[in-house]
Protein backbone atom coordinates (compact mmCIF):
# COMPACT_ATOMS: atom_id res chain seq x y z
CA UNK A 1 0.00 0.00 0.00
CA UNK A 2 2.81 2.28 0.80
CA UNK A 3 4.62 1.63 -2.64
CA UNK A 4 1.32 2.77 -4.28
CA UNK A 5 1.17 5.40 -2.29
CA UNK A 6 4.32 6.28 -3.15
CA UNK A 7 4.43 5.62 -6.58
CA UNK A 8 0.89 7.68 -7.26
CA UNK A 9 2.63 10.64 -5.65
CA UNK A 10 5.36 10.25 -7.67
CA UNK A 11 3.34 10.16 -10.78
CA UNK A 12 0.94 12.83 -9.74
CA UNK A 13 4.34 14.92 -8.97
CA UNK A 14 5.42 14.31 -12.56
CA UNK A 15 2.37 15.34 -14.01
CA UNK A 16 2.10 18.24 -12.43
CA UNK A 17 6.04 19.34 -13.60
CA UNK A 18 4.99 18.61 -17.14
CA UNK A 19 2.19 20.67 -17.36
CA UNK A 20 4.30 23.50 -16.01
CA UNK A 21 7.37 23.07 -17.74
CA UNK A 22 4.79 23.04 -20.84
CA UNK A 23 2.60 26.60 -19.60
CA UNK A 24 6.36 27.70 -19.55
CA UNK A 25 7.86 26.82 -22.72
CA UNK A 26 4.46 27.83 -24.45
CA UNK A 27 4.05 31.33 -22.72
CA UNK A 28 8.09 31.69 -23.34
CA UNK A 29 7.71 30.58 -26.99
CA UNK A 30 4.07 31.96 -27.47
CA UNK A 31 3.03 34.46 -24.98
CA UNK A 32 -0.33 35.95 -24.52
CA UNK A 33 -0.22 39.50 -26.23
CA UNK A 34 -2.72 42.66 -25.74
CA UNK A 35 -3.92 45.17 -28.72
CA UNK A 36 -5.73 48.28 -28.10
CA UNK A 37 -8.53 49.91 -31.08
CA UNK A 38 -9.94 53.19 -29.95
CA UNK A 39 -12.48 55.16 -30.83
CA UNK A 40 -14.08 52.23 -32.50
CA UNK A 41 -17.84 53.25 -33.63
CA UNK A 42 -20.09 51.09 -32.60
CA UNK A 43 -23.28 49.94 -34.95
CA UNK A 44 -26.68 49.98 -33.92
CA UNK A 45 -29.07 47.57 -33.59
CA UNK A 46 -33.17 46.82 -33.40
CA UNK A 47 -33.47 50.25 -33.51
CA UNK A 48 -37.63 50.64 -34.69
CA UNK A 49 -39.49 51.89 -37.28
CA UNK A 50 -40.13 55.51 -37.06
CA UNK A 51 -37.34 56.08 -34.29
CA UNK A 52 -34.30 58.02 -34.33
CA UNK A 53 -31.06 58.25 -31.90
CA UNK A 54 -30.23 61.46 -30.97
CA UNK A 55 -28.24 63.76 -28.64
CA UNK A 56 -28.70 65.11 -25.26
CA UNK A 57 -30.25 68.38 -27.26
CA UNK A 58 -32.59 66.55 -29.10
CA UNK A 59 -30.49 66.80 -32.82
CA UNK A 60 -30.22 63.77 -34.46
CA UNK A 61 -26.38 61.79 -34.36
CA UNK A 62 -24.70 61.98 -37.20
CA UNK A 63 -22.36 59.87 -35.78
CA UNK A 64 -22.27 56.46 -34.77
CA UNK A 65 -20.97 56.56 -30.81
CA UNK A 66 -17.21 55.09 -30.26
CA UNK A 67 -15.57 52.55 -27.38
CA UNK A 68 -12.36 51.47 -27.42
CA UNK A 69 -11.62 47.67 -27.43
CA UNK A 70 -8.88 45.84 -25.64
CA UNK A 71 -7.95 42.36 -27.98
CA UNK A 72 -6.01 39.61 -25.47
CA UNK A 73 -4.99 36.32 -27.11
CA UNK A 74 -1.67 34.30 -28.06
CA UNK A 75 1.40 35.52 -30.14
CA UNK A 76 0.93 32.87 -32.99
CA UNK A 77 -2.65 33.47 -33.20
CA UNK A 78 -2.25 37.37 -33.76
CA UNK A 79 1.15 36.61 -36.05
CA UNK A 80 -0.41 33.88 -38.15
CA UNK A 81 -4.39 35.17 -37.71
CA UNK A 82 -3.50 38.46 -38.82
CA UNK A 83 -6.12 40.33 -36.22
CA UNK A 84 -7.16 43.45 -37.99
CA UNK A 85 -9.66 46.42 -36.53
CA UNK A 86 -11.92 45.02 -39.20
CA UNK A 87 -12.06 41.07 -37.37
CA UNK A 88 -14.07 43.16 -34.52
CA UNK A 89 -17.86 44.75 -34.54
CA UNK A 90 -19.17 46.54 -31.73
CA UNK A 91 -22.82 47.04 -31.54
CA UNK A 92 -25.60 47.93 -29.19
CA UNK A 93 -28.87 46.11 -29.24
CA UNK A 94 -31.70 48.57 -29.17
CA UNK A 95 -34.86 46.00 -29.75
CA UNK A 96 -38.18 46.67 -27.87
CA UNK A 97 -36.69 50.15 -26.72
CA UNK A 98 -39.08 53.46 -27.47
CA UNK A 99 -38.77 57.17 -27.32
CA UNK A 100 -36.72 58.12 -24.46
CA UNK A 101 -33.06 57.46 -22.56
CA UNK A 102 -31.20 54.14 -22.24
CA UNK A 103 -28.40 52.67 -20.91
CA UNK A 104 -27.23 50.14 -22.65
CA UNK A 105 -24.42 47.11 -22.60
CA UNK A 106 -22.06 47.17 -25.51
CA UNK A 107 -21.36 43.68 -27.12
CA UNK A 108 -18.55 42.36 -29.49
CA UNK A 109 -18.16 39.73 -32.09
CA UNK A 110 -15.97 38.73 -34.81
CA UNK A 111 -16.69 38.68 -38.02
CA UNK A 112 -14.53 35.05 -38.44
CA UNK A 113 -13.67 32.84 -36.05
CA UNK A 114 -10.73 33.92 -33.82
CA UNK A 115 -9.59 33.24 -30.57
CA UNK A 116 -9.53 35.58 -28.67
CA UNK A 117 -10.52 37.92 -25.70
CA UNK A 118 -12.17 41.24 -25.71
CA UNK A 119 -12.59 44.38 -23.16
CA UNK A 120 -14.49 47.23 -24.14
CA UNK A 121 -15.00 51.11 -22.40
CA UNK A 122 -17.11 51.93 -21.72
CA UNK A 123 -19.40 48.99 -21.55
CA UNK A 124 -22.23 50.57 -21.36
CA UNK A 125 -23.57 53.63 -23.33
CA UNK A 126 -26.21 56.21 -23.00
CA UNK A 127 -28.61 56.46 -25.94
CA UNK A 128 -31.34 58.67 -26.34
CA UNK A 129 -34.32 58.00 -28.63
CA UNK A 130 -37.03 59.78 -30.02
CA UNK A 131 -39.94 59.73 -32.37
CA UNK A 132 -39.55 60.74 -36.47
CA UNK A 133 -42.32 63.12 -37.61
CA UNK A 134 -43.16 65.20 -40.25
CA UNK A 135 -44.84 68.64 -40.39
CA UNK A 136 -46.28 71.22 -43.16
CA UNK A 137 -45.65 74.91 -42.90
CA UNK A 138 -45.80 77.93 -44.62
CA UNK A 139 -43.09 79.56 -46.63
CA UNK A 140 -42.02 83.27 -46.06
CA UNK A 141 -39.77 85.03 -48.14
CA UNK A 142 -38.02 87.62 -46.25
CA UNK A 143 -36.56 90.60 -48.67
CA UNK A 144 -33.61 92.95 -47.38
CA UNK A 145 -32.22 95.93 -49.15
CA UNK A 146 -33.87 99.11 -51.21
CA UNK A 147 -34.44 99.45 -54.82
CA UNK A 148 -32.81 102.42 -56.41
CA UNK A 149 -34.93 105.57 -56.92
CA UNK A 150 -37.55 105.15 -59.76
CA UNK A 151 -38.01 101.77 -58.91
CA UNK A 152 -40.84 99.46 -57.43
CA UNK A 153 -40.05 96.01 -56.53
CA UNK A 154 -43.11 93.82 -56.25
CA UNK A 155 -44.39 90.44 -54.57
CA UNK A 156 -42.29 87.72 -54.21
CA UNK A 157 -42.58 84.45 -55.71
CA UNK A 158 -41.73 80.97 -54.93
CA UNK A 159 -41.10 77.78 -57.18
CA UNK A 160 -40.12 74.48 -57.00
CA UNK A 161 -39.48 72.28 -60.15
CA UNK A 162 -41.94 74.71 -62.12
CA UNK A 163 -44.76 74.54 -59.69
CA UNK A 164 -45.72 77.62 -57.12
CA UNK A 165 -44.44 76.83 -53.63
CA UNK A 166 -46.56 77.87 -50.78
CA UNK A 167 -45.74 75.52 -47.93
CA UNK A 168 -42.84 73.17 -47.28
CA UNK A 169 -42.66 69.65 -45.36
CA UNK A 170 -40.24 69.48 -42.64
CA UNK A 171 -39.22 66.11 -40.95
CA UNK A 172 -36.78 65.20 -37.87
CA UNK A 173 -37.04 64.22 -33.99
CA UNK A 174 -40.78 65.06 -32.71
CA UNK A 175 -38.51 67.60 -30.20
CA UNK A 176 -37.35 69.72 -32.61
CA UNK A 177 -40.04 69.45 -35.28
CA UNK A 178 -42.58 70.96 -32.90
CA UNK A 179 -41.07 73.71 -32.42
CA UNK A 180 -40.56 74.86 -36.22
CA UNK A 181 -43.13 77.54 -37.29
CA UNK A 182 -42.56 78.36 -40.96
CA UNK A 183 -39.80 77.69 -43.09
CA UNK A 184 -38.26 81.10 -44.78
CA UNK A 185 -35.99 82.09 -47.78
CA UNK A 186 -33.86 84.90 -47.50
CA UNK A 187 -33.45 87.28 -50.59
CA UNK A 188 -31.31 90.23 -50.82
CA UNK A 189 -32.56 93.03 -53.66
CA UNK A 190 -30.28 95.97 -52.85
CA UNK A 191 -29.69 98.35 -55.61
CA UNK A 192 -31.39 95.66 -57.81
CA UNK A 193 -32.80 97.25 -61.23
CA UNK A 194 -33.90 94.22 -62.94
CA UNK A 195 -35.28 91.34 -60.90
CA UNK A 196 -33.99 89.39 -58.65
CA UNK A 197 -34.64 85.34 -59.81
CA UNK A 198 -32.04 82.90 -58.13
CA UNK A 199 -32.73 79.29 -56.33
CA UNK A 200 -32.05 80.32 -52.22
CA UNK A 201 -31.87 77.59 -49.42
CA UNK A 202 -35.04 77.14 -47.21
CA UNK A 203 -34.43 77.44 -43.48
CA UNK A 204 -36.81 76.31 -40.57
CA UNK A 205 -37.51 78.63 -37.67
CA UNK A 206 -39.43 79.27 -34.37
CA UNK A 207 -42.39 81.56 -33.51
CA UNK A 208 -39.18 84.51 -32.65
CA UNK A 209 -37.89 83.63 -35.90
CA UNK A 210 -34.53 81.78 -34.61
CA UNK A 211 -33.50 78.99 -37.09
CA UNK A 212 -34.57 75.69 -35.65
CA UNK A 213 -31.72 72.91 -36.29
CA UNK A 214 -31.77 69.02 -36.58
CA UNK A 215 -34.57 68.74 -38.96
CA UNK A 216 -34.57 68.18 -43.08
CA UNK A 217 -36.58 70.55 -45.09
CA UNK A 218 -37.92 69.42 -48.52
CA UNK A 219 -37.39 70.83 -50.57
CA UNK A 220 -34.35 72.24 -49.58
CA UNK A 221 -34.26 74.91 -52.09
CA UNK A 222 -36.60 76.85 -53.86
CA UNK A 223 -36.72 79.25 -56.93
CA UNK A 224 -37.10 82.98 -55.78
CA UNK A 225 -38.88 85.80 -58.06
CA UNK A 226 -38.82 89.43 -56.97
CA UNK A 227 -40.16 91.21 -59.93
CA UNK A 228 -38.46 94.50 -60.04
CA UNK A 229 -40.10 97.61 -62.31
CA UNK A 230 -39.21 101.18 -63.04
CA UNK A 231 -41.71 103.15 -61.42
CA UNK A 232 -42.84 106.31 -62.90
CA UNK A 233 -43.83 108.31 -60.24
CA UNK A 234 -43.90 108.89 -56.31
CA UNK A 235 -46.90 110.43 -53.90
CA UNK A 236 -47.60 110.52 -50.44
CA UNK A 237 -51.23 111.02 -49.06
CA UNK A 238 -53.03 110.01 -46.00
CA UNK A 239 -54.91 107.16 -45.04
CA UNK A 240 -58.60 107.62 -44.44
CA UNK A 241 -60.55 104.84 -42.73
CA UNK A 242 -63.56 103.92 -43.92
CA UNK A 243 -66.28 103.56 -41.30
CA UNK A 244 -69.69 101.70 -42.24
CA UNK A 245 -72.49 101.55 -40.19
CA UNK A 246 -74.27 103.33 -36.91
CA UNK A 247 -73.47 102.41 -32.89
CA UNK A 248 -76.09 101.21 -30.69
CA UNK A 249 -78.55 103.37 -29.38
CA UNK A 250 -77.32 105.96 -27.21
CA UNK A 251 -74.12 105.90 -28.37
CA UNK A 252 -72.14 108.05 -30.97
CA UNK A 253 -68.67 107.46 -32.66
CA UNK A 254 -66.80 110.04 -30.61
CA UNK A 255 -63.51 109.34 -32.68
CA UNK A 256 -61.11 107.21 -35.08
CA UNK A 257 -57.36 106.79 -35.07
CA UNK A 258 -55.63 105.19 -37.54
CA UNK A 259 -51.81 104.36 -38.06
CA UNK A 260 -50.02 104.57 -40.80
CA UNK A 261 -51.16 108.26 -41.28
CA UNK A 262 -49.46 108.68 -44.47
CA UNK A 263 -48.44 106.43 -47.42
CA UNK A 264 -46.50 106.21 -50.34
CA UNK A 265 -48.10 105.45 -53.75
CA UNK A 266 -46.30 104.49 -57.24
CA UNK A 267 -47.87 104.95 -60.48
CA UNK A 268 -47.56 106.86 -63.38
CA UNK A 269 -48.33 110.68 -63.33
CA UNK A 270 -52.47 110.62 -64.15
CA UNK A 271 -53.53 107.72 -61.62
CA UNK A 272 -51.42 109.39 -58.95
CA UNK A 273 -52.53 112.92 -59.96
CA UNK A 274 -56.29 111.47 -58.93
CA UNK A 275 -55.29 109.75 -55.85
CA UNK A 276 -55.75 111.92 -52.50
CA UNK A 277 -56.11 109.68 -50.42
CA UNK A 278 -55.60 105.48 -49.56
CA UNK A 279 -59.14 104.53 -47.88
CA UNK A 280 -58.85 101.20 -45.78
CA UNK A 281 -61.57 98.52 -45.82
CA UNK A 282 -64.87 98.87 -44.17
CA UNK A 283 -64.63 98.67 -40.31
CA UNK A 284 -68.62 98.05 -39.08
CA UNK A 285 -69.37 99.68 -36.04
CA UNK A 286 -72.92 97.86 -36.15
CA UNK A 287 -74.14 97.98 -32.54
CA UNK A 288 -71.07 99.16 -30.75
CA UNK A 289 -71.13 99.90 -27.04
CA UNK A 290 -67.24 100.45 -26.98
CA UNK A 291 -63.97 101.39 -28.23
CA UNK A 292 -62.27 98.98 -30.44
CA UNK A 293 -59.39 98.48 -32.76
CA UNK A 294 -58.98 96.62 -36.28
CA UNK A 295 -56.62 95.59 -38.49
CA UNK A 296 -57.82 96.04 -42.00
CA UNK A 297 -56.27 96.56 -45.26
CA UNK A 298 -55.22 99.61 -47.41
CA UNK A 299 -56.78 99.38 -50.67
CA UNK A 300 -54.71 101.49 -53.04
CA UNK A 301 -56.44 103.65 -55.81
CA UNK A 302 -56.72 102.35 -59.45
CA UNK A 303 -53.70 102.83 -61.47
CA UNK A 304 -51.50 103.15 -58.17
CA UNK A 305 -50.23 100.35 -55.72
CA UNK A 306 -48.30 100.72 -52.59
CA UNK A 307 -44.52 101.60 -52.35
CA UNK A 308 -42.36 98.06 -51.80
CA UNK A 309 -41.77 98.46 -48.22
CA UNK A 310 -45.24 100.06 -47.25
CA UNK A 311 -47.63 98.48 -44.85
CA UNK A 312 -50.55 97.03 -46.17
CA UNK A 313 -52.52 97.04 -43.43
CA UNK A 314 -53.79 100.12 -41.00
CA UNK A 315 -54.97 99.98 -37.13
CA UNK A 316 -58.16 101.63 -37.07
CA UNK A 317 -59.35 102.43 -33.39
CA UNK A 318 -63.01 103.66 -33.15
CA UNK A 319 -63.34 105.69 -30.04
CA UNK A 320 -67.86 104.81 -29.20
CA UNK A 321 -68.97 107.10 -26.39
CA UNK A 322 -72.37 107.48 -24.76
CA UNK A 323 -74.29 110.27 -25.98
CA UNK A 324 -74.15 112.43 -22.65
CA UNK A 325 -76.67 114.91 -23.11
CA UNK A 326 -80.55 114.75 -22.69
CA UNK A 327 -83.72 113.80 -25.44
CA UNK A 328 -87.45 114.92 -24.53
CA UNK A 329 -90.17 112.90 -25.65
CA UNK A 330 -93.90 112.90 -24.86
CA UNK A 331 -95.77 109.82 -24.21
CA UNK A 332 -99.24 108.97 -22.83
CA UNK A 333 -99.68 108.21 -19.24
CA UNK A 334 -102.82 106.56 -16.95
CA UNK A 335 -104.14 108.29 -14.38
CA UNK A 336 -105.34 106.62 -10.86
CA UNK A 337 -106.78 107.77 -8.15
CA UNK A 338 -105.90 106.88 -4.27
CA UNK A 339 -106.58 108.05 -0.56
CA UNK A 340 -110.86 107.94 -1.28
CA UNK A 341 -112.36 107.71 1.66
CA UNK A 342 -115.13 104.56 2.20
CA UNK A 343 -118.36 104.89 0.47
CA UNK A 344 -117.10 107.33 -2.17
CA UNK A 345 -116.65 106.78 -5.57
CA UNK A 346 -114.13 108.31 -8.06
CA UNK A 347 -114.03 108.78 -11.39
CA UNK A 348 -111.19 110.90 -13.25
CA UNK A 349 -111.08 112.87 -16.54
CA UNK A 350 -108.94 112.81 -18.66
CA UNK A 351 -107.74 109.29 -17.00
CA UNK A 352 -104.78 109.05 -19.69
CA UNK A 353 -102.69 112.48 -20.11
CA UNK A 354 -99.66 113.22 -22.36
CA UNK A 355 -96.14 113.90 -20.44
CA UNK A 356 -93.02 114.71 -22.14
CA UNK A 357 -90.19 113.09 -20.07
CA UNK A 358 -86.31 114.20 -20.63
CA UNK A 359 -82.99 111.89 -20.12
CA UNK A 360 -80.75 109.49 -22.33
CA UNK A 361 -81.71 108.05 -25.28
CA UNK A 362 -80.95 104.90 -23.12
CA UNK A 363 -82.96 105.61 -20.17
CA UNK A 364 -85.98 106.84 -22.61
CA UNK A 365 -86.00 103.73 -24.20
CA UNK A 366 -86.07 101.01 -20.84
CA UNK A 367 -89.15 102.89 -19.51
CA UNK A 368 -91.77 101.14 -19.19
CA UNK A 369 -95.89 101.26 -19.09
CA UNK A 370 -95.95 100.76 -15.60
CA UNK A 371 -93.67 103.21 -14.69
CA UNK A 372 -95.75 106.26 -16.50
CA UNK A 373 -98.29 106.00 -13.79
CA UNK A 374 -99.93 109.25 -12.43
CA UNK A 375 -101.38 109.45 -9.05
CA UNK A 376 -103.80 112.21 -7.48
CA UNK A 377 -103.97 111.86 -3.80
CA UNK A 378 -107.97 112.54 -2.67
CA UNK A 379 -107.54 111.92 0.81
CA UNK A 380 -109.75 113.98 3.55
CA UNK A 381 -111.56 115.28 0.05
CA UNK A 382 -115.75 114.98 0.20
CA UNK A 383 -117.88 114.73 -2.73
CA UNK A 384 -117.42 117.43 -5.32
CA UNK A 385 -115.84 117.82 -8.45
CA UNK A 386 -111.79 119.00 -7.87
CA UNK A 387 -108.74 120.25 -10.44
CA UNK A 388 -106.01 118.17 -9.54
CA UNK A 389 -102.06 117.35 -10.67
CA UNK A 390 -101.31 114.07 -11.05
CA UNK A 391 -97.58 113.40 -9.62
CA UNK A 392 -95.16 110.91 -11.18
CA UNK A 393 -92.55 108.57 -9.91
CA UNK A 394 -89.92 108.09 -12.84
CA UNK A 395 -86.94 106.32 -12.76
CA UNK A 396 -83.64 107.66 -11.64
CA UNK A 397 -82.26 109.94 -14.46
CA UNK A 398 -85.63 110.37 -15.69
CA UNK A 399 -87.53 113.77 -15.15
CA UNK A 400 -90.64 115.84 -16.39
CA UNK A 401 -89.45 118.06 -18.98
CA UNK A 402 -92.98 119.99 -18.02
CA UNK A 403 -95.47 119.80 -15.30
CA UNK A 404 -98.21 117.16 -15.84
CA UNK A 405 -101.54 118.35 -16.87
CA UNK A 406 -104.20 118.98 -14.41
CA UNK A 407 -107.38 116.39 -14.18
CA UNK A 408 -111.15 116.43 -12.73
CA UNK A 409 -111.63 114.49 -10.60
CA UNK A 410 -115.06 113.97 -9.44
CA UNK A 411 -116.21 112.59 -5.74
CA UNK A 412 -120.02 111.22 -5.13
CA UNK A 413 -122.00 109.35 -3.29
CA UNK A 414 -123.13 106.25 -4.54
CA UNK A 415 -127.37 106.34 -5.55
CA UNK A 416 -130.16 104.90 -3.21
CA UNK A 417 -133.48 103.96 -4.91
CA UNK A 418 -136.65 105.77 -2.53
CA UNK A 419 -139.56 104.70 -2.70
CA UNK A 420 -142.64 107.41 -3.18
CA UNK A 421 -145.38 107.66 -0.49
CA UNK A 422 -148.85 105.81 -0.97
CA UNK A 423 -151.37 106.89 1.96
CA UNK A 424 -153.81 109.86 1.91
CA UNK A 425 -154.76 111.80 4.79
CA UNK A 426 -158.10 112.69 5.04
CA UNK A 427 -158.80 115.63 7.12
CA UNK A 428 -161.55 115.35 9.23
CA UNK A 429 -161.83 119.08 9.30
CA UNK A 430 -163.82 120.15 6.64
CA UNK A 431 -162.40 123.95 5.50
CA UNK A 432 -164.82 126.76 5.48
CA UNK A 433 -165.53 127.79 2.46
CA UNK A 434 -164.64 131.39 1.64
CA UNK A 435 -166.75 133.96 -0.16
CA UNK A 436 -166.46 133.90 -3.80
CA UNK A 437 -164.47 130.62 -3.09
CA UNK A 438 -166.70 127.45 -4.82
CA UNK A 439 -166.93 124.84 -2.39
CA UNK A 440 -164.98 121.80 -2.72
CA UNK A 441 -166.84 118.70 -4.27
CA UNK A 442 -166.96 115.52 -2.26
CA UNK A 443 -163.45 113.04 -3.18
CA UNK A 444 -161.67 116.05 -3.80
CA UNK A 445 -158.14 118.03 -2.44
CA UNK A 446 -159.18 121.29 -1.68
CA UNK A 447 -156.34 124.01 -2.93
CA UNK A 448 -154.91 126.24 -0.64
CA UNK A 449 -155.88 129.87 -1.25
CA UNK A 450 -152.51 132.43 -1.13
CA UNK A 451 -154.07 134.95 1.93
CA UNK A 452 -152.76 138.34 1.78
Amino acid sequence: MDFLNTSALRFLLALILAFTLWVFVSYTQNPDLSTAYDNVPVDIEGLAPGLMVVDQEGLPRTQRPEVDITVLTDAETLRERDVRLSDLRPFVDLTGRGPGEHNVPVNVVTTRPLRLRTAVEPNYLVIRLDQEITRTVALTIETSGVVPFGFEARAPQATSRGQPLTAVTVRGPQGRVTRVTAVRARVDIDRLTANYNSPRTLEAIDANNQPVAGVTVEPATADILVPIIPSVGLKRVPVVPSITGFPASGYVVAGVEVSPLLVTLTGSSGPLDDAENVPTAEVDVTGATQTFTRSVSLIAPRGTQLRFGEPTEAIVTVRIALINRPFQVTVPASVQATGMNDGLLVSISPNIVSITVAGASAQLEALSGAQLLGIVNVRGLGPGTYELEPTFTLPEGVTLAAPAPRVFVTLRLPSTATPAPTSTIESEIQPTATPGTPAATPGETPTPTATP
